[in-house]
């Protein structure tokens, strides 16, 4: 379980998020909804590390996230997927589908995903040796 009580982060003298609190049971979906800047990228940014917080807890089944090193809270199985066309454009498509996997010592089960990733969008397979960042987006 995800439970964050109390967060406060601020970007110089600009307080972003003020005390927010929430939890994010095991197998439930939670969505942070608002609009521009009312914090939801600042939210989960610093649940993965990206972003410092003030004060609060963050805390993954139990464990407390804040002031750990982001290696330390993506190998807890924490992460962001990017949106839209934010891939790694100077590498090939199986390149960043392996970066996603750099935490992974199961050379095996990583080809496995990939095999996995590549039925279900076949042509990603057929583009595989391809810049990513020349990609259609079609």
């Amino acid at each position: 379980m995800l439970k964050i009580e109390n967060l406060s982060v601020s970007y110089g003298g600009i307080q972003a998020l003020r005390g927010i609190s929430l939890e994010v049971p095991d197998g439930k979906i939670v969505t942070l909804i608002g609009a521009n800047g009312a914090g939801k990228s600042t939210t989960l940014r610093t649940v993965t590390g990206l972003v410092k917080a003030s004060s609060g807890s963050i805390r993954w089944n139990g464990e407390e996230l804040l002031g750990k090193s982001i290696d330390k809270i993506v190998g807890a199985g924490i992460a962001m997927s990017p949106e839209g066309r934010r891939v790694f454009a100077d590498m090939s498509v199986l390149e960043n589908l392996r970066i996603g996997a750099y935490l992974r010592n199961d050379k095996a089960g990583v080809e496995e995903d990939i095999q996995w990733v590549y039925r279900l969008f076949p042509r990603l397979e057929e583009r595989s040796w391809q810049l990513a960042g020349t990609l259609s987006g079609g």
